[in-house]
């Protein structure tokens, strides 16, 4: 859609991102969706205590910085004109909470990161008070009352950082997430500064009414929070403000949008009923449902997708999110010093690859004739179950107080076989959002849609893990080969602001080539795994519930035998009772009565 005016890559965006990792900045050409130039540096994660996560707020800024200053260089060393660029946009992980001085412009705290949870405390007391109904705010936010929500984080600096509190008091005090940091900064800080968010971030904030889609008052009284501090929302598309420093000074910032959301847009993902998973340290899957508002029942986000311009209608999505996903397995090779890497860790390819079980697959590595005890171990692993809680379950179940827990240790449990159980686990947890997502949405005919997930994200690149997890789930799983999905999503933003991008264009245009892993497990085995993870699951749940173990694991032993012991179980004993005598009685009826 560009003109003859630029060069012969089109008009150029810039986006700006921050994840959980690492800051980048990328330059995209619009014409076809090719990062052209860019620069990123690892972000410095600051973990004072168990469960917390912090970010220095200054350090993102002046990373910030120096990847726009590298990629703009970058940029002319290949002798494309930076002239071309015509905008920049933002993403971001969301949830994470900054709060700044508003007249000195420094941070009062480190900004605390969206999986942090020193706010569970906060969070029981007000789960006690609301009669420890986790959907209190729901038909408000669209969200379950949580610890990864920004509102919480706010409220604990509050009560916990002295600065602050008095700070908020002289009304000197900015809060935003990181997108609202960077998009201050950049626009002239002190002097001049926008202060100002987007309807994704906003939304993770548990402060803003879903309908209305402004900062609800009757949410901010119940979490006791000051209006005055918070950022004005706008749409996904739309000129935020200018840049006043650097080499892209006078640039328009022209998008902005949560990392999930941004990553959505990015794989293309704009029809209703398409799914997209991103798998990094957490993992989090969302399912598009366009203009329908869906309250979930399930235990799912009702968030937004999209809003492409202030008078565009917004667009939908149900999300679950997934604490620990990766830091599950960095968790194991930090902590327990296993040895997870699946490329250099052949015996970790072995066990992904005999997920089916002894008895319907065995490794490629081992024929049939040559199976030794190695092989058939790695083929029986099924038997350890492990469930990463380590600080509480999110979607579908919500639950601060669950912990983690392993199942199925024997003498011969080997490092693969934890490893294979820790890559399983979340596989189990993708699979029980989609059959949440199902469940949310009874009235779609799903005869037209086929179970497909676009899978992306930092363990995606690895094949072993994507098919294994395609084997768990029972999906078919799309991995385009898109550079940073969540870049190419706010760069779209940008591009419809810019009016060089349509959605229409982008989809034909910057569709990429595109991997499919096809499942290659029964429907029966995937049951079978699925009820064992199942059980863990409810375990970890009540796992300070000793009173009931031992009925638990007798009752867990008789299911596995008979699997229609709960539904004879469920009929009560007065109805077996006489429904057994009546049908004694037509017995002896019949044998007294022959029928002619």
């Amino acid at each position: 859609m560009s003109n003859g005016r630029y060069g012969r890559f089109g008009a150029l965006i810039g986006v700006a991102c921050v994840s959980s990792t690492h800051c980048r900045f990328l330059i995209y050409s619009t014409k076809n969706a090719e990062v052209l130039a860019y620069h990123e540096l690892k972000l410095r994660q600051i973990v004072h205590q168990s469960g917390w996560m912090e970010y220095d707020p200054a350090e993102i800024w002046k990373n910030t910085q120096e990847c726009i200053e590298v990629a703009y260089k970058n940029l002319v060393i290949l002798e494309i004109n930076p002239h071309d660029i015509i905008a920049m946009g933002i993403v971001n992980q969301r949830g994470t909470a900054v709060l700044w001085n508003k007249q000195t412009g420094q941070p009062l705290h480190n900004a605390i990161g969206w999986s942090d949870c020193r706010s569970t405390p906060i969070l029981r007391n007000l789960l006690h008070n609301v009669r420890h109904n986790v959907d209190y705010v729901r038909y408000r936010s669209g969200l379950p009352l949580s610890s990864c929500f920004s509102a919480l984080k706010i409220r604990w600096l509050m009560d916990h950082v002295p600065s602050v509190a008095t700070a908020i008091e002289e009304g000197k005090v900015l809060f935003g997430t990181l997108d609202s940091w960077l998009l201050w900064n950049l626009t002239g800080g002190v002097e001049t500064g926008v202060h100002s968010t987007d309807l994704t971030n906003a939304h993770y904030t548990s402060l803003m009414n879903l309908s209305t889609q402004q900062w609800d008052p009757k949410l901010c009284q119940f979490f006791k929070l000051p209006m005055d501090i918070l950022p004005r929302i706008r749409s996904n598309s739309e000129i935020f403000g200018y840049v006043l420093e650097g080499p892209l000074l006078g640039l328009p910032i022209a998008g902005m949008m949560g990392e999930q959301p941004a990553s959505l847009l990015g794989q293309l993902c704009v029809k209703a009923g398409q799914n997209v998973c991103t798998l990094d340290d957490s993992c989090f899957v969302l399912l598009n449902t366009a203009k329908e508002k869906l309250d979930s029942a399930n235990g799912l986000i009702t968030g937004i997708a999209h809003k492409l311009g202030d008078k565009v209608a917004t667009n939908y999505t149900l999300e679950g999110a997934i604490s620990n996903a990766g830091s599950t397995v960095t968790w194991l090779r930090e902590k327990l010093q296993i040895n997870t890497e699946i490329n250099s860790n052949d015996n970790v390819v072995e066990s992904l690859n005999t997920f089916i079980g002894e008895n319907s697959m065995i490794s490629s590595s081992c024929s049939s004739s040559m199976l030794n005890a190695e092989c058939g171990l790695a083929a029986k692993r099924s038997e350890v179950t492990f469930v990463p809680a380590f600080h509480g379950l999110y979607a579908p179940y919500w639950r601060h107080d669950a912990r983690g827990i392993i199942l199925g240790l024997t003498s011969q449990t080997t490092a693969e076989n934890i490893t294979q159980a820790a890559y399983e686990a979340t596989g189990f947890q993708i699979f029980e959002v989609l059959e949440a997502f199902k469940r949310d949405t009874p009235n779609w005919d799903r005869s037209t849609m086929q179970p497909v997930l676009t899978f992306g994200g930092d363990y995606a690149e690895n094949s072993h893990l994507v098919q294994f997890i395609a084997d768990i789930i029972g999906y078919m799983l799309e991995r385009p080969q898109t550079t940073s999905p969540a870049g190419l999503g706010v760069m779209i933003a940008a591009g419809v602001t810019m009016k060089v991008v349509s959605l229409q264009y982008a989809v034909k245009m910057y569709a990429p080539p595109t991997d499919v892993f096809s499942p290659t497990t029964t429907r029966n085995r995937r049951e079978l795994l699925y009820r064992r993870w199942d059980y863990a699951v409810k375990r970890c749940l009540h796992w300070n519930n000793y009173e009931t173990y031992e009925a638990d694991v007798e009752l867990f032993a008789q299911r596995e035998l008979d699997p229609n012991l709960p539904v004879r179980r469920s009929i009560p004993g007065s109805l077996f009772l006489t429904t057994s005598f009546a049908l004694i009685l037509l017995a002896n009826y019949l044998k007294n009565n022959p029928m002619l």
